[in-house]
Parts: structure tokens; C-alpha cells; sequence
């Protein structure tokens, strides 16, 4: 059994490869991070801070001759071109080890015409050589083909266990099962391709590692793969607090974040189950989507979202900032919670009509008509945070709202259920008169 020394390739500010959204320097380290928790004491991983290529890291390496590097890398070219091989020194012959490893790569990412391929204009390889250490560097798959970065992602653990075995270390030192389960196929993925907005995100997901960045409500994450998210990162708009419960911690606060806070932890395997950010300058609205539970509803700034105490594994979220938020009255409730305006307010399905709502405009200038039974039109100019839309223990419903601000909004209306989204331009309207019909609930984004 070898001792393996892993070199993930480039970094220190050069990405490497791009593809989908994605980059070569995040995934080898995502995948060296796997290698290290799955290959215990037997695994030995390099500074990933540094370029190991760019500041001649091998040349000064000090470390056993008979321990073995391996360099982490992920090949680019057209859309099409796919496989993975080993490149070892030109002028040497292939060790066990190269051919084990090159057998097995050629198998997981098939494609390539050589398993193996000896190279003379390479750095690292030449200078490993000098050294006298035994080198090989690893090309993953192409990050440029689709099937090969699928297949990298979604099976980063058994990629892992691959590379292992090629090297003797055997599964018997690898980790046990995951404690929330196996991943599983299907269900659905974040957008692949980076989005930065006016709130923007970034989830650190079980198997994957680091994904792009998301922003202003894209999801962050998967739902139903059983992949827990184990940490992101916010690029927070003014002061911002975040609080996070996470397994066999509990809440773990940190305060006044940057973008590079780490938020949780890497290479624990433990899940997120609960959130609360709290914005200083800033009203954030957020919502996770929870195993066995599904999406929560939209959390107000300096709430908890998720469920504690469960073991349940947040598995994505969405962030944005808060437009504003509502309270309806509906028959027979009465006035209902305060909610961020991205919820559903009122009731549907209950054959309930809402007879009015207030609205908290948190500093938008949002401008109400609303035609009432036995009213006709009420036009309440630019309101606030404690305007009566509508009225109360009347028994009236609202049938139709016309609405100005920066904002979209739909109804849901008696018998028909809900119609399209409309911009507030303050002349379109929706609902009916005349037609004795009720709204039940209204819906913003």
C-alpha cells in the first residue's frame, strides 16, 4: 500500500480549465478534499493555497521517497472531446501505479486514444524527476464535455474510491456510510452557470463541492439527490450576521461577514439544518428547501428557516432581498401573520375570501385601488405601513386590485385560481368586477 501525496493543479488566482459555469482549480480541490476524508492517515494533501506549477513547489518539496504524488488536473477542448489518462515523464516506464491508475481513469472516463502518455514539456514531471520522486499528473475527465463533468460532480466519491484502490489504499480505510443516507439519482440541480445580482450566494454541496455562485432568489443546491449542503458564502449588502445549526454543533454564529466567510464546514460530512440572517443595512428574505420536508415559506431578515433538532439536511436555498412585506385579513381568521411579500398571503383552497390587507413597503413607494363589494373602487394613493386595504369584520370581499411599484404580483381569484403575473404599472388590474367574485389571496416577486 502506497502513501499518496495529492497536488491539486493551479489555483493561488489561476482558475485553470472552464466549463459550465464551472473551473478546473474548485474541482480538483473539491476532489482532493474527498481523497483526503475517504484515504485517512494514508493520504497526505499539499498546501491547496498555493500553485504548486507557478511557484516551483516540487523543486523545495521535502517529503519520503517512497510516498507518492499524483497531481490533480481536468483537461478542456471542444464540447465533444472526452476522457480521461495519466501523463507521466517522457523517457520513464509506467509503474504499477501508473497503470493500475491509467486502467482504471480510462474505464470511469472513457475516450481517450492513450491510457497513458508520456510528456516532455511539462514542468512538474520533469521536476518530480529530478527529485527523485514518483510522480504521475491525472487528467479527470474534460470540464468542456458535459457527460465527463456530470459524471465528475455526481460521482465524486466513487472517483475517489478509484484513485484509492489504484494505489493499494484499500476500501477498507475508507470512510463508513454517510450517516444521512446514500445520494441518489435524479431530482434537480442549481443553474451550472455563475449569476451575481444584488444578493449573491454560493453552496458548498455533499459530493460536489463548491458550486457556482447564484443570486437574487436562483436556487442554490438540489433537491431530491439526498445532498446536504454542508456551507456557503454570502456577499453580504452592508453589515450582515449569520446564524447557522448545523450537526453535532448547534448554532454557530459569525458575525459581520465578507465573501469569504465560510459559513459551516467542509470535509465533515456534517449537514446544515436551520439558518438566520440578519441584515444591519439590509432586509434579506430567504427560504431552504429541507429532506422530507420540501421548501419552507420566505423567512423575514434576522428569522430562522429550517427546522431544528430533526436531522434534517438542508439541501439548497435562495436569498434576495425582501421588497416588502404583507399581512392579509381573511374571512373568519382575521388578520393573519406578517410575511414576507413573496408568500402566498391570504388562503386558497378554503373557499376563504381575503377582505383586506396591509402592506409594509419597507421604503417603496407603492401606490392601492382596490375595488370592494358594496364600494366600487377605493383608491388609497402611495400607502403605508398601516393603510387598511380593504375593510374589516364587514364581510366584504376584494374583487379586484390595481397596484403601482416596482414589483410583479398575481391573484388568486374564486372558481378560476390564479392569473398570470402582471407588472405594477398601476393601470393594469387584476381580478373582476361585476362579477360578485372573490380574490382569496395575492402573491409578489
Amino acid at each position: 500500500m502506497a502513501h499518496l501525496f495529492i497536488i491539486a493543479g493551479h489555483g493561488a488566482g489561476d482558475c485553470g480549465a472552464v466549463g459550465y459555469g464551472y473551473t478546473e482549480a474548485e474541482r480538483v480541490r473539491a476532489l482532493a478534499s474527498r481523497l483526503s476524508a475517504l484515504g485517512g492517515n494514508d493520504v497526505t494533501v499539499a498546501d491547496m493555497n498555493r500553485n504548486w506549477y507557478a511557484d516551483n513547489g516540487i523543486i523545495g518539496l521535502n517529503i519520503p521517497k517512497d510516498w507518492q504524488i499524483l497531481e490533480l488536473h481536468m483537461d478542456s477542448n471542444v464540447p465533444s472531446v472526452k476522457g480521461g489518462h495519466v501523463i507521466i515523464e517522457e523517457g520513464y516506464s509506467p509503474d504499477k501505479y501508473d497503470t493500475a491508475l491509467a486502467n482504471f481513469i480510462s474505464s470511469f472516463f472513457p475516450g481517450r486514444a492513450e491510457k497513458i502518455k508520456p510528456r516532455d514539456d511539462l514542468a512538474n514531471p520533469w521536476r518530480a524527476a529530478q527529485r527523485g520522486y514518483s510522480y504521475r499528473l491525472l487528467e479527470n475527465g474534460f470540464i468542456t464535455n458535459s457527460g465527463d463533468l456530470n459524471k465528475f460532480n455526481g460521482q465524486m466519491d466513487d472517483l475517489a474510491r478509484g484513485i484509492l484502490n489504484a494505489f493499494g489504499i484499500a476500501t477498507a480505510s475508507l470512510a463508513k456510510e454517510d450517516s444521512d443516507g446514500k445520494v441518489t439519482s435524479g431530482g434537480t440541480s442549481q443553474d451550472s452557470v455563475q449569476h451575481y445580482g444584488k444578493v449573491s450566494y454560493q453552496s458548498h454541496i455533499r459530493d460536489i463541492g463548491w458550486a457556482c455562485w447564484q443570486s437574487d432568489g436562483r436556487m442554490s443546491g438540489t433537491t431530491g439527490q439526498n445532498r446536504r449542503i454542508e456551507a456557503f458564502r454570502l456577499i453580504p449588502v452592508g453589515e450582515t450576521d449569520v446564524v447557522v445549526h448545523i450537526k453535532d454543533i448547534g448554532d454557530k454564529e459569525y458575525k459581520n461577514i465578507t465573501r469569504n466567510t465560510l459559513i459551516g464546514t467542509m470535509g465533515q460530512k456534517k449537514r446544515i439544518e436551520a439558518i438566520k440572517i440578519t441584515g444591519k443595512d439590509t432586509n434579506y428574505a430567504y427560504r431552504v428547501h429541507q429532506k422530507n420536508i420540501g421548501w419552507s415559506a420566505w423567512t423575514f431578515n434576522g428569522n430562522w428557516c429550517g427546522v431544528k433538532g430533526k436531522k434534517l439536511q438542508i439541501e439548497a436555498i435562495e436569498i434576495t432581498k425582501a421588497k416588502f412585506l404583507a399581512t392579509p385579513f381573511v374571512q373568519n381568521k382575521g388578520w393573519l401573520q406578517e410575511s414576507v411579500c413573496n408568500n402566498v398571503i391570504g388562503i386558497t383552497g378554503h373557499n376563504l375570501r381575503l377582505e383586506a390587507f396591509k402592506i409594509n413597503p419597507l421604503g417603496m413607494d407603492i401606490g392601492v385601488k382596490a375595488h370592494i363589494q358594496d364600494k366600487g373602487w377605493v383608491d388609497y394613493g402611495t400607502i403605508n405601513k398601516d393603510t387598511v386595504i380593504g375593510t374589516t369584520n364587514e364581510n366584504k370581499r376584494i374583487e379586484c386590485l390595481c397596484l403601482k411599484g416596482d414589483f410583479e404580483y398575481r391573484v388568486h381569484i374564486q372558481n378560476s385560481g390564479w392569473t398570470d403575473w402582471t407588472k405594477a404599472d398601476g393601470v393594469a388590474t387584476l381580478g373582476t368586477v361585476g362579477q360578485e367574485l372573490r380574490i382569496e389571496a395575492i402573491q409578489f416577486r
